[in-house]
């Protein structure tokens, strides 16, 4: 009779458990549950928050993805009470339009762990949290709910009833389990990981739908394509590396899943792996990568974008300079000898090829250390900046007569490069690449994107087919006898042709202190014009008359200081990657945002969720295809009114200097650099990829097919 008593009266006493408390928002029901109707002091026991949500809507894992936010719960317990972490079910991929989330959705229970303390002395024991969540459909939205549950304390734990216990079972299946298997990951030359799971036995026709979730954000880029390869041996999932900073993870944690087909359906398994570094797993041996949005090119293929790039490369802004150089050259041989002309091509040729082979190995050398180069990495740097826009300054003051060509500047490359001969072909070669590589013309960047995520031999190939497509006009030019009887006699008029392509070079001196602004600020005008007037002053010193000995060296000396005092300014020029926020600030900002909103990926994940239409423009300081772009075809009249009557959301990412988000989702879309143009349709799940070259008309009917297709 006594048991009996003290049974009813806790089950009296675990009546406030049944109040438990409840939070409804238009979107979520939460609830916080205990798997005990009455708790024993020192036994721990489970508490869950269960989260009921809206049909088609979400909320989020520990590692959210691309965008969102995880539950927080935030617990106020009383003395010596703890709280464990919240135990995650394994979560499902949420694809929002390209932007890949990682949550739930429907009925789910957060399990969390609570201990109390064996001299618990109290007859209850109230549990307070305060949880906030981020629910996401079309739009997003942050709720909170505030939770107190009080249970009974006794000398035995007794369980609450059988659905509040079903309810708990049920969520520790959804619950993934520590891998049976060891797991491991190489990295691929590009630096992406490939995570091998070995686990022998495997019926692959069985198995469906391998995705492994990585635990934390950075190690693995959560929008790149998953392609599990499953065999006998076990499970190879080649992956793209993150958007983190850091050096190479030597562990990855996460969660595998994947759907095995049995004699009763299919069911979903789901295992916790922490994969460590293992250089025994080589790319060599993986299947190939998926590419993300990016072309699938064969090895023929990106060759052949490569070497039509490289030639489309010749009518591109930023070679112009060059070939104006290359041009008063040319006009100068006429009457030379067949042999001597070929000569010249050749050399031109092989500087260039010397050039693109020194860009392959150092793009080898800096993937196998960073793990991702671009192109055009090299202009994110001030200081390289600084370098060239002394070199066109100089060259220009060479073209204008200032000085002639001697072997005292040797070194700075503008002498090699204005010489006659054979020497002056080859560094013209050279010359005509360090000033090509901010451009990027139709078909390199799909021959780019394959190279600079390939093994070295392809990499070194695809880069040497872009460098022949450049020199391959001037070198024909100079194979082709009809065209060079064509040429002009030599005359007086040379001399001034040759003075008037000094502007060019002066022109592109005042670009790149333009550039060197956006990255450095007006302190870079300042160290780049002094650099300028003190080269000058050198050469100039240097043509001074001084018959006598010890003046010679005296003119020397100075010039030498000078000079040094000139590439001093580039010490003062911080090279660190500015965020591209702070370069592209405030109004001396060189990436115009008048009307444009910053890209980010939650930002662009917001708009595409909402189903709206957006356009995406990477673009650059540096980038004079991008700034030409700008003004035939982004910022016309007829295109601002084409995006602003179709609603049109415009995101532009400045790309000037390194932006790790920026560059990871370039890559992703099979880019090495900028421009990059990308546009979603309203409810599109995936962007239609621009050409690198736009005209008004092709930008404005593409914001408005959409509504011509609904007409």
């Amino acid at each position: 009779m006594s048991r009996l008593l003290a049974f009813l009266v806790s089950i009296l006493l675990a009546l406030p458990a049944a109040a438990q408390s409840v939070v409804t928002t238009d979107n979520v029901r939460a609830e916080l549950v205990s798997e005990v109707a009455q708790v024993k002091p020192g036994e721990p026991f489970w508490v869950g928050l269960r989260e009921t949500i809206r049909p088609h809507w979400h909320t989020y894992w520990k590692n959210p993805g691309d965008a969102g936010q995880p539950t927080d719960i935030r617990w106020k317990l009383p003395a010596g009470v703890g709280a464990g972490p919240v135990v995650w079910p394994a979560p499902t991929k949420i694809d929002v339009g390209g932007v890949v989330n990682y949550g739930f959705e429907g009925d789910i229970l957060l399990l969390v762990k609570i201990t109390p303390p064996a001299d618990f002395a109290g007859s209850t024991l109230s549990l307070a949290a305060d949880a906030n969540w981020l629910v996401c459909s079309d739009v997003c939205i942050p709720e909170e709910g505030r939770f107190d549950l009080t249970l009974p304390v006794g000398t035995a734990a007794i369980p609450a009833d059988p659905a509040t216990r079903a309810l708990f079972d049920a969520a520790r299946r959804q619950v993934p389990t520590e891998s049976p298997w060891p797991a491991r990951f190489g990295l691929a030359a590009s630096g992406d990981p490939v995570l091998v799971v070995d686990a022998r036995g495997l019926k692959p026709d069985t198995i469906r739908d391998v995705y492994f979730f990585p635990a934390e954000w950075g190690p693995v880029a959560n929008m790149a394509k998953q392609t599990a390869h499953v065999t006998a041996d076990g499970i190879r999932i080649p992956l793209k590396k993150g958007d983190a900073k850091a050096a190479a993870p030597q562990q990855i944690a996460g969660t595998l899943t994947l759907n095995e087909k049995t004699g009763d359906g299919e069911h979903r398994q789901a295992f916790d792996i922490v994969a460590r570094l293992d250089p025994a797993v080589t790319a060599g041996t993986a299947p190939p990568a998926e590419s993300g949005e990016g072309e699938a090119l064969s090895l023929w293929q990106a060759l052949a974008f490569a070497l039509l790039g490289g030639l489309i490369l010749n009518l591109m802004p930023c070679v112009f300079p060059v070939l104006a150089m290359k041009a008063a050259s040319f006009v100068r041989l006429a009457g030379h000898s067949r042999g001597e002309i070929r000569r010249d091509g050749i050399a031109y040729t092989a500087g260039v090829l010397a050039s693109f082979s020194l860009m392959a190995a150092t793009v080898l050398a800096i993937r196998s250390s960073f793990g991702e180069v671009s192109w055009g990495f090299q202009f994110q740097s001030p200081i390289f900046s600084l370098l060239i826009a002394y070199l066109f300054f100089v060259v220009g003051l060479n073209l204008s007569g200032v000085f002639e060509v001697g072997g005292r500047l040797a070194g700075v490359g503008q002498g090699l490069a204005g010489r006659g001969g054979i020497i002056g072909a080859f560094f013209t070669g050279v010359l005509a690449v360090i000033v090509a590589t901010p451009c990027t013309a139709p078909f390199m960047a799909a021959a780019l994107g394959f190279a600079l995520s390939q093994p070295a031999p392809q990499t070194v190939g695809v880069l040497l087919a872009m460098g022949f497509g450049l020199a391959l006009p001037y070198l024909a030019l100079t194979f082709m006898p009809a065209l060079q009887r064509l040429m002009p006699r030599p005359g007086a008029w040379m001399d001034r042709l040759r003075q008037l392509l000094a502007f060019p070079m002066y022109a592109s001196a005042v670009w790149m202190v333009w550039v060197l602004t956006q990255q450095t600020g007006a302190d870079g005008v300042l160290y780049a014009l002094g650099g300028m007037v003190l080269i000058a002053f050198a050469l100039w010193l240097l043509r001074l008359g001084a018959p006598a000995s010890p003046a010679i060296w005296l003119h020397r000396g100075i010039a030498t200081t000078a000079v040094l005092l000139a590439f001093a300014a580039a010490l003062k020029l911080e090279d660190r990657p500015a965020t591209a926020a702070s370069a592209s600030s405030g109004p001396a900002a060189g990436v115009s945002f008048d009307g444009w909103e910053r890209f980010s990926r939650s930002r662009l994940a917001e708009a595409v969720a909402a189903r709206k239409p957006v356009f995406v423009d990477f673009t650059a300081a540096w980038c004079i295809t991008c700034l030409v772009n700008e003004r035939v075809a982004l910022e016309t009249a007829a295109t601002r009114r084409a995006f602003e009557q179709t609603g049109t959301v415009k995101l532009k990412g400045d790309w000037t200097n390194r932006d790790p988000e920026i560059t990871a989702t370039l890559k992703e879309h099979g880019r090495a650099g900028v421009p990059l143009y990308l546009y979603w349709a309203p409810g599109a799940d995936r962007p239609k990829i621009l050409p690198q070259i736009l005209t008004e008309a092709s930008v404005v009917a593409t914001l408005t097919s959409n509504q011509q297709a609904q007409r």
